[in-house]
């Protein structure tokens, strides 16, 4: 009949199988988990009193925050990104000076399936009527429903 095993010679088993564990432990790599890139990167979000065409794009031109009535026809927002990846949709937002919601536009598609675009450029218009409420107004751009911007701006 064996003897039941010690604690001490049970101890000393477990101790040769960790150190013939070892060497095999080392060759385990964990690969790191990989980063998701954004969908873009807003390089810009300006206001402009006009978008003007040039050289088969389009430049902002008046680059402002002030809009006065009877001067101002138009109040731009005007995006500009940076490697766009895939196709996505852009919708704005635009409060007025009492926190409402002034005009939301339908989402607008932007991009491509399969593309990737060094720079890319989008803009929304606001029009300015002399019955347009003076003071700060609010502009937020959501691309594909996830907030990406908000600026503001102010009409006198």
């Amino acid at each position: 009949m064996a003897a039941d095993p010690t604690p001490r010679s049970l101890r000393r088993r477990l101790g040769v199988l960790l150190l013939a564990a070892l060497p095999a432990a080392a060759c385990i790599r964990l690969a790191p988990a990989p980063v998701e890139r954004p969908a873009a990167v807003l390089e810009r979000m300006i206001f402009c009193s006009a978008v003007t065409p040039k050289d088969g794009w389009a430049e902002p031109t008046g680059d402002k925050v002030v809009f006065k009535k009877g001067e101002d026809a138009s109040i731009y927002s005007f995006l500009g990104f940076r490697d766009l990846r895939g196709a996505h949709t852009l919708t704005w937002r635009w409060f007025g000076p009492s926190r409402t919601l002034y005009r939301a536009t339908d989402p607008i598609p932007v991009g491509a399936d399969g593309k990737v675009y060094e720079s890319y450029i989008a803009w929304d218009r606001l029009f300015v009527s002399e019955d347009k409420e003076t003071g700060k107004w609010t502009a937020a751009v959501f691309l594909d429903g996830a907030l990406l911007a908000v600026k503001s701006f102010e009409i006198k």
